[in-house]
């Protein structure tokens, strides 16, 4: 879609789309932001004749923004969890934030938690537009989990708002009135070894199995081989949070429910009692 504050220019699906990097979601480009730096990127931008740059994640923004305006690029910032709530990422770019939201010509927010909170930080109304990440429908198609054996399986990084620690003493508990249900967690991380020994101290073994990382193809595959996906997404200590979890989305499509916590995007695309079930933040029971 065109924004509003872009006069003349349009979307289009056959424009080329030029990536200048992988950026980290919490830490941008990282480029040195000299002023040779600077010049390259804003005659880069101005020989290619570039119509309108995206920024995926607030620090990438940030540090493009002076180019971009200097430029005379309309600039529109995608922010997707962490790199719009978590409190190192705010207390690095803050006030660059602030100065980059009136200066964009749009803010695309993946929640609307996201989207609440570049409200509070300054960002216009009628520039910020809730998009949330999408699915790959031609891959995820709708499964049978009526017909699925009670598997229950948990897609997504081993990190500490994914908790996957909780799910597992989620299942404990699972186990007890249903001792044929297994556990399949599909991911890598961090904590992933510190979950294979707590799932071997609350004797969870053989009903829990790691995959470890695995394609999205068999992300798809597993799901036409589960009864419900499983989610336990937390706020931390230091405001890291999600934005809409892809995986959610992912199960949406293959018509699978989803067991999750009402935290920030996963409220805004599974309907409690409907799609799926949601509960409190560390709510193992």
């Amino acid at each position: 879609r065109a924004f509003p504050s872009v006069p003349g220019r349009r979307a289009s699906s056959h424009v080329p789309v030029r990536a200048w990097s992988d950026p980290d979601p919490e830490k941008g480009l990282q480029l040195r932001q000299t002023r040779f730096e600077r010049a390259a990127l804003r005659r880069y931008l101005r020989q290619e004749k570039i119509d309108v740059v995206l920024a995926e994640f607030g620090p990438t923004g940030a540090e493009v923004w002076e180019v971009c305006r200097a430029a005379g690029v309309p600039l529109v910032v995608y922010f997707h969890g962490a790199d719009a709530t978590k409190d190192g990422v705010l207390q690095t770019h803050r006030q660059t934030y602030r100065k980059m939201l009136r200066s964009a010509a749009g803010v695309v927010a993946a929640s609307r938690e996201v989207e609440r909170h570049r409200l509070a930080l300054g960002a216009a109304r009628e520039k910020l537009v809730y998009i949330p990440c999408g699915a790959d429908t031609s891959l995820f198609t709708p499964c049978d989990p009526a017909a699925a054996p009670p598997r229950f399986l948990s897609v997504g990084r081993f990190v500490d708002k994914k908790a996957p620690h909780l799910t597992l003493l989620a299942f404990r508990r699972v186990l007890d009135v249903c001792p044929e249900a297994q556990l399949v967690m599909v991911g890598d991380g961090i904590l992933l070894e510190a979950c294979r020994h707590l799932a071997r101290a609350l004797r969870l073994e053989p009903a829990v199995e790691f995959r470890g990382a695995r394609s999205h193809p068999e992300v798809a595959e597993a799901m036409r081989e589960a009864r419900a996906l499983i989610l336990h997404s937390v706020t931390t200590s230091d405001n890291d949070m999600e934005g809409t979890p892809v995986t959610i989305l992912e199960a949406g499509a293959a018509g699978l429910p989803v067991v999750s916590t009402r935290h920030a995007g996963i409220s805004d695309v599974v309907v409690h009692g409907e799609t799926g079930f949601l509960v409190a933040e560390g709510d193992t029971d």
